[in-house]
């Protein structure tokens, strides 16, 4: 089929991670028949597919340095620098056994942090893995199979389970641990003991799978929130486990009968691909069936035989209403139904499902709301939940909500969302769900009707309404979660500071309020963010009388959409000693970072956006990645003494850039300017390695040999240059002989339309597409044209003649050129 579609076309053909050397023999006829130029580039673990490609033009990639791989080991198996010194022998012998491969350290480290920081058990391992004999395994990846199965084969009976579980996923599946969580559940792999509830135990293994490193958080992802396993640990780990649970047929009430999970994953049959959908009588011991995305609008009525159902999921899906025989699913646990846009009726047989501990209805909003919550009363999460609005109205019958005391008597709730708060009344009916008195609550988000109006007037009373009435949504102490979103109240309650176990805190769209509480006070928060609050002027950590360290475990802070921002109030020694990552951003009256930055001692990563009257960024110690886009008055950086990435996105003014000695990448993008910034010929970055620059030509041509710009950047190992439409215009390596350029292309825009020109252009066409090709495209359109012209306007047919004679003459000439140029 690729060959059909690739035909004699050139191309470039990228193949991600080839494992099967039979990929020769396949993409051999796309080779042989590709027109002159065009490329195959492949990337592979197996040596042995390299050795069936035969190609001479084989990169491989460097391994880590000893210092990096000790480095690795030490933070994947979380040991202190005391416990690093006492290992360092023995962890010479464990890196030489993952010959130097990231992925092996990763795993095995994640492995040795489940034991003692001690030589005997660290020996143990090395011992027990000389033992171990591999077989089948592709050539060159002996030294990641075995620390990878190493981990796999240690890991205990129930971590295993929910591990090959994750390795049944679809592919490219996001392991999420709110929905891997529910999944385990409904597999019943999670037992309770000593009083825990399942969903408790399921974290806490997710969590252990992570810090084993067999689960991968995303890039970025601090929380752990979004995770996936490794192509390369998939790969080698599924065929052990593929026979239990998968399988590609849809076909045959033999194979229904032994199926547990259904994944109707993207869906691409359309309606067509839901057919088995009928036989659903026939999915017996069915526990999860997941048909996120799907097109399907109803459900069969059979679904009432799935009494093993533990989880059904139907978000994004356009059904239009859940059949009554839903009530038959008396085992069923977790009821998703996320953005269902075009559902209209939550029926009141949902208030028969009394297993049921999870119902998410976020992003659905019902026209009939007919089902009853306080007899759901094993209920963890409820997300979704929509305060009626008739909320005023006692004994409302027609409901497209909730009234609040609905959740009163649902006491086991861990994580609840609530929808609409701008429709309660008053304080008292707030105090009606009866948030202090839930003992499990550790996830809570407080949502008003959101507006996109950013000058809403909202008069004093109702936004004293709106206060009060989050002073009567007050949760319990055990909060660990807390989010309030398009809240119309000038202040916030103060109950907030009372929350001694918060850890995440989100503020967005409080569009109104001109203060915040003392938030530095929260001793055990550690992910803060505050995002559209356009009345914020001043925003204080401390009041004055205490002597708390501010933000003590604080890892990650990010200030968003705060137009009127002045002034943040400054750190003092001692605070902020966790705090990895800044982000600013859209705040464009704020004329300086907060002082005291420079005593967060592990502050690596800061990206500063949008901050218009910022001037300068200076004596941050320890940062080493620094994004700066948008900021205009930007002048100066400085005393970044270990900074390794800079990038610079349309910040014009910027030219003073000193104390930077370890810079290693940069980044520049500037649309506007035509000069090179001084910092960059200055020489203040010895070190520098790769340097990316997007600019105006007459920019970028201030950087070909012979000119200023040639001499700051000769001595770097790579350069690229791009014109603002993402058209390369220059390429240099240093490692190439004769330091030559690679390359120099110019937009064809941007160049002299000279004869000259164009005629090269149209030969150098020809020669990559074939005369023939060439001919078609760029001289019979106008031919066409003209003849068109010609026969209408002057209906001359001895003038036709002669124009087509001169345009033969043209072609043949060009032909000639052609042959020429090509021969020579």
């Amino acid at each position: 089929m690729l060959v059909t579609i690739l035909g004699a076309k050139k191309f470039l053909l990228v193949l991600d991670d080839v494992w099967a050397d039979q990929i020769h023999q396949d993409f051999l006829k796309v080779s042989l028949q590709a027109q002159q130029g065009s490329r195959i580039l492949l990337t592979t673990q197996d040596e042995g597919v390299l050795r069936q490609i035969a190609s001479d033009d084989i990169h491989k990639v460097n391994k880590l340095s000893f210092p990096d791989c000790w480095s690795l080991l030490c933070s994947s198996a979380c040991l202190d620098e005391q416990d690093c010194d006492a290992l360092t022998d023995i962890g010479i012998t464990i890196i030489q056994k993952c010959n130097k491969v990231p992925l092996a350290i990763k795993v095995l480290g994640g492995l040795l942090g489940t034991k003692n920081p001690r030589r005997e058990e660290w020996q143990e391992v090395i011992s027990e893995s000389e033992g171990w004999t591999l077989e089948n395994v592709p050539d060159g990846m002996e030294e990641i199979c075995l620390p990878i199965y190493l981990a796999y084969y240690s890991l205990p009976y129930h971590l295993k389970l929910c591990f090959d579980y994750c390795l049944q996923l679809p592919e490219g599946f996001v392991i999420r641990p709110q929905i891997v969580t529910q999944l385990w559940i409904a597999e019943g792999f999670i037992r309770e003991q000593d009083n825990r509830n399942p969903e408790d135990i399921a974290e806490q293994y997710y969590k252990e799978l992570v810090l084993r490193n067999l689960l991968q958080p995303e890039i970025g992802c601090f929380d752990m929130s979004k995770c996936t396993v490794h192509d390369c640990v998939k790969s080698l780990l599924q065929p052990s486990t593929k026979d239990k649970k998968s399988t590609d047929s849809t076909e045959g009430t033999k194979f229904f009968r032994s199926f547990r999970t259904a994944f109707v994953y993207k869906n691409p049959s359309g309606d067509r691909g839901l057919n088995w959908l009928i036989n659903l009588r026939s999915l017996i011991n069915l526990r999860s069936l997941d048909l996120t995305g799907t097109c399907i609008r109803y459900i069969p009525k059979s679904l009432e035989h799935l009494h093993h159902l533990r989880l059904l999921n139907l978000s994004l899906t356009q059904v239009l209403e859940l059949p009554e025989s839903i009530e038959s699913l008396s085992n069923l646990q977790f009821l998703i139904l996320r953005c269902c846009y075009w559902l209209e009726t939550l029926p009141e047989e949902i208030s028969n499902l009394v297993s049921l501990r999870s119902l998410d209805l976020e992003g659905t909003t019902p026209h009939i709301v007919l089902s009853r919550l306080s007899a759901l009363e094993q209920l963890t999460a409820l997300h979704g939940f929509i305060v009626d609005h008739n909320a005023a109205v006692p004994d409302n019958d027609h409901q497209n909500g909730w009234p609040m005391k609905e959740l009163s008597p649902l006491k086991s709730l861990r994580s609840l969302q609530i929808m609409g708060i701008d429709r309660v009344p008053d304080e008292s009916r707030a105090q009606e769900a009866n948030l202090a008195s839930k003992s499990h609550l550790t996830h809570l988000e407080l949502c008003g009707s959101s507006t996109s109006d950013s000058q809403v007037f909202v008069p004093e009373e109702e936004q004293d309404r709106w206060l009060s009435v989050l002073c009567g949504l007050q949760p319990p102490q055990c909060l660990e979660y807390l989010k309030i979103a398009s809240y119309y109240g000038s202040s916030l309650p103060d109950w907030i500071l009372q929350l001694r176990n918060l850890q995440r805190l989100v503020l967005t769209d409080c569009k109104l309020c001109d203060s915040l509480p003392a938030l530095g006070q929260l001793q055990q928060l550690k992910f803060l963010t505050i995002n559209g609050c356009p009345k914020l002027r001043i925003i204080e950590w401390r009041t004055g009388a205490t002597t708390k360290l501010v933000f003590p475990k604080l890892e990650q802070l990010d200030l968003s959409d705060m137009q009127a921002l002045e002034s943040l109030d400054r750190f003092k020694h001692g605070d902020l000693l966790s705090l990895t990552k800044f982000h600013l951003e859209n705040s464009p009256k704020l004329r300086s970072l907060p002082s005291g930055l420079g005593y967060c001692k592990v502050l690596t990563s800061m990206k500063i956006v949008g901050a218009d009257s910022l001037q300068v960024i200076d004596n941050l110690p320890m940062l080493k990645e620094l994004v700066v886009q948008d900021c205009r008055e930007l002048v100066k950086i400085s005393n970044l003494p270990v900074l390794q990435v800079l990038v610079v996105v349309d910040c014009s003014m910027l030219q003073d850039l000193r104390g930077v000695g370890g810079l290693r990448h940069v980044r520049l993008v500037d649309r506007v300017t035509k000069e090179l910034p001084d910092w960059l010929t200055g020489h203040e970055a010895p070190l520098l390695q790769t340097f990316t620059i997007v600019g105006t030509t007459e920019l970028l041509r201030k950087l070909v040999p012979n000119t200023k710009g040639w001499s700051a950047i000769r001595n770097m190992d790579r350069v690229y240059a791009n014109l603002p439409d993402g058209a390369p215009f220059l390429a240099y390596n240093k490692g190439k002989p004769d330091f030559q350029m690679i390359k120099t292309i110019v937009s064809p825009q941007l160049e002299d339309p000279s004869a000259d020109v164009i005629l090269g252009k149209l030969v150098r066409m020809a020669s990559q597409t074939g005369l023939a090709d060439t001919v078609k495209r760029y001289f019979l359109p106008p031919l066409a044209i003209a003849l068109v012209f010609l026969l209408l306007v002057t209906r001359d047919f001895t003038l036709i003649g002669v124009f087509l004679a001169f345009f033969a003459a043209c072609v043949a000439g060009f032909s000639v050129i052609y042959i020429q140029k090509t021969s020579s």
